[in-house]
C-alpha cells in the first residue's frame, strides 16, 4: 500500500514538463524529483533518526523541485536530500538559535527568497520560517508533511499561507 507522501508527490507528476501558465504565476514552472534515497543514506545523515513522514519522503524521492522557475530560479520549492537537510538544519540551529526548537528539521528551501520549510520539533507541524522574523511570526502551513504537499500542489506552487495568520 502506498503511503500518503508518495501519493502526494505523485500528484506533481503532471507538471514534470515545464510550462507557462501554471496558475497565475508568470514563470515557466516545472516539477522534478530524483530516485529514492536508501535507508543507509538516511541513517548516515540522521543518526538520531527522523520522523516517519520524512523517512517516507526520502524513500520516495531523495530530492524534489516543486513548481520551480526553470528559466530564472526565482520561484519554487526545493525539498532537500537527507544530507542537505542535515547540513541546512545544523546551519539553521547556529544562525537561528533563539528560534530553533530541539528536533526542528529544515526540509526545504524556497527559491528566490530565504524562507525555509521546517518540520517542527515541538509537534507544531510544518512551518515556513521567515528570515527576519522570530518564530512566533512564522507560518504554520500544515499539520503534517503530506498535508503540506497536498495544499502546495492544490495552490500550484503559490504561497497559500501568505495573508493568513502566522503560527
Amino acid at each position: 500500500m502506498a503511503n500518503n507522501i508518495s501519493v502526494a508527490l505523485d500528484s506533481f507528476q503532471p507538471f514534470e514538463k515545464p510550462r507557462d501558465g501554471v496558475g497565475n504565476n508568470p514563470f515557466k514552472l516545472g516539477c522534478s524529483r530524483t530516485v529514492p534515497a536508501s535507508l543507509d543514506e538516511i541513517e548516515k545523515s540522521w543518526r538520531g533518526g527522523v520522523p516517519i513522514e520524512l523517512r517516507q519522503l526520502w524513500l520516495t524521492s531523495r530530492k524534489a523541485h516543486l513548481f520551480e522557475d526553470v528559466e530564472y530560479g526565482q520561484w519554487g520549492l526545493v525539498l532537500l536530500s537527507p544530507e542537505e537537510a542535515a547540513a541546512r538544519t545544523a546551519e539553521y540551529r547556529g544562525t537561528c538559535s533563539d528560534d530553533a526548537v530541539q528536533g526542528d528539521i529544515v526540509i526545504g528551501e524556497f527559491l528566490g527568497d530565504l524562507e525555509l520549510l521546517i518540520l517542527s520539533g515541538d509537534g507544531d507541524g510544518v512551518l515556513v520560517a521567515l528570515p527576519l522574523d522570530s518564530r512566533v511570526d512564522w507560518y504554520r502551513v500544515a499539520s503534517s508533511l503530506a498535508e503540506f504537499l497536498v495544499k502546495y500542489r492544490t495552490a500550484l506552487g503559490n504561497k497559500y499561507w501568505e495573508g493568513v495568520a502566522s503560527a
